[in-house]
């Protein structure tokens, strides 16, 4: 876990996975929990849990090993990491262990582009690019970001309208990373929010009134990022 820690340049979810795994390694790193069990302890989707996994491969730090008949056990080598030019899958991107279709895309605006992201949501912007905005990237829109929120935390107040005022702070967020340009970050973002007592008003908080965050809230610059870090999920 020490060597796991300060490796940078993935998403919330795929740290995450990544931690969970290591919590489990024995001294040669080495584990075998079930995808479900995975996602009992992140708090996050089997989905998810399956494109972190198929990522962590990909960059290198994982080897996954498949035993005929029973579970698959996995090998954490924290000092091989090379994250590359890949990025998150996409929602619609195949399961673990078929081909993927090459990143970038062939209609990409820059082919070596990279897209890391640190566990505090910073950026670290290749030489000689520029960040993207939402007008380049065709992978996810406010109408999308709005859909899911609505989708996933019925709880909360309901967005019906979007407004000029929220188009602006969500395009805001998006043009922050390439990472934030991709749905499953949504999903993952959400899926943190739901998951912590104090944001869902599911504790007492100030004079024992409990706190309801809403997607204003949610999209608002220093409250998105303390979501992203984990903040309000101790």
């Amino acid at each position: 876990m020490s060597a796991c820690w300060p490796l940078q340049g993935m998403s919330p979810a795929q740290k995450a996975v990544l931690i969970s795994l290591a919590d489990n390694a024995n001294d040669e790193g080495v584990c075998w929990p079930s995808v479900a069990r995975i996602a009992e302890r992140t708090c996050l989707t089997e989905r998810t849990v399956r494109y972190a996994l198929r990522w962590l491969e990909e960059s290198k730090i994982l080897t996954a090993h498949m035993r005929s008949g029973r579970s698959t056990w996995y090998t954490i080598s924290p000092f091989s990491y090379y994250p590359g030019i890949s990025c998150p899958p996409a929602t619609d991107a195949p399961p673990p262990r078929q081909e993927m279709p090459p990143t970038p895309a062939l209609d990409a605006p820059h082919p070596g582009n990279k897209c890391p992201q640190n566990r505090k949501g910073t950026i670290k912007e290749p030489s000689g690019s520029s960040a993207s905005t939402p007008d380049d990237s065709k992978s996810v829109t406010v109408d999308q970001i709005v859909e899911l929120f609505n989708e996933l935390l019925p709880e909360l107040p309901r967005v019906v309208l979007v407004n000029k005022d929220r188009k602006s702070k969500v395009q805001a967020r998006l043009a922050e990373s390439p990472v934030h340009q991709d749905l499953d970050f949504w999903r993952d973002f959400f899926g943190m929010v739901q998951a912590s007592d104090w944001l869902m008003g599911r504790v007492g908080g100030r004079d024992n009134k409990p706190f309801r965050c809403n997607f204003d809230w949610l999209i608002a610059p220093t409250n998105f990022v303390k979501v992203v870090e984990g903040n309000y999920n101790a």
